[in-house]
């Protein structure tokens, strides 16, 4: 019999993720049948995904990418507050061009 210890909660629970896919998928207006098309698998499939607690990275990564949409930063914002976080080093990129920006603006 194997025990699975990363589903028992702990001091920091994480998400349902077959309910916050579930959700995102509301969110975004795919239907489940749609988010099989693009995944490539059964709308029972899809189904399947909404009632696990928990889903491979593959299955993650790849709704992400036929959704275009990042479902990996919307999971890192339901940290615990205060959770160390990488600065995502795109959105520095960005932030410096708009002060340039911001700069050119005032001149």
């Amino acid at each position: 019999m194997s025990t699975h210890h990363y589903l028992k909660s702990g001091a920091h629970p994480y998400p349902h993720i077959g309910e916050f896919i579930r959700a995102k998928l509301r969110e975004l207006h795919v239907s489940s049948p749609e988010a099989a098309r693009r995944l490539g698998v059964s709308t029972s499939a899809v189904h399947a995904y909404y009632k696990q607690p928990s889903l491979q990275f593959g299955i993650i990564w790849k709704l992400s990418m036929a959704l275009n949409y990042d479902l990996l930063s919307d999971l890192i914002a339901r940290y615990p507050q205060n959770f160390p976080v990488k600065p995502n080093p795109k959105l520095a990129e960005l932030e410096k061009e708009v002060e340039i920006l911001r700069g050119l603006l005032k001149r």
